[in-house]
């Protein structure tokens, strides 16, 4: 019959002080730069998570996001857009069945990206988003995310980074989207 092993107090103990000592470090040089913007270690600064809660500290600019849905175009509507200045870049973006990619532009904090973008009629997942610049550790912001056949609306940057879409085609047959923007951006396209 084996006999397992029973942990003494003096290594329970230790174990104890260890998870403390190991808390109050991740909390030093992660968690605290990160959310509060306090950073005792420099650290924080060198990994990029000072990034992060400058997000949530700047009250200057509240990030403005709209993303209305938009419903089959009405007279009315096209007549406006006719109207309205040309869109600055247009591109025609392939899906493939059963895949998924993004298209990104390098957008300034502050900046805005007004955009329509619609399928050839079948329906996609997407994830609009944005990473800060610099970011090492995934950080991701998600403004919208749904399965539509098309999405309209103007995004003010909460941010300096990359900003834009993650489309995936769960259907048998390739989907095209048309991508209409303007803006002051760059186009990073496809990452």
């Amino acid at each position: 019959m084996d006999i397992i092993p029973q942990p003494t107090i003096k290594s329970l103990l230790l174990s104890c002080l260890f998870s403390i000592i190991l808390a109050i470090i991740i909390l030093l040089v992660a968690v605290l730069p990160a959310e509060f913007n306090i950073d005792p270690t420099g650290l924080g600064k060198t990994m990029g998570l000072t990034v992060l809660s400058q997000e949530n500290n700047n009250t200057a600019k509240p990030t403005v996001i709209s993303c209305p849905d938009i419903a089959e175009p009405t007279p009315h509507s096209v007549k406006q857009e006719s109207q309205t200045q040309e869109w600055q870049d247009s591109v025609l973006i392939t899906v493939p069945a059963y895949k998924g990619l993004e298209y990104k532009f390098h957008i300034v904090k502050g900046e805005d990206l007004e955009f329509i973008w619609n399928t050839d009629g079948a329906a996609l997942y997407f994830d609009f988003h944005g990473e800060p610049a610099g970011d090492k550790i995934g950080y991701f912001k998600s403004f919208k995310e749904s399965t539509q056949n098309q999405s309209s609306g103007t995004l003010t940057a909460p941010f300096t980074g990359s900003h834009g879409w993650y489309w995936k085609n769960n259907s048998n047959k390739a989907i095209i989207i048309n991508l209409k923007t303007r803006g002051n951006y760059k186009i990073i396209g496809f990452p």
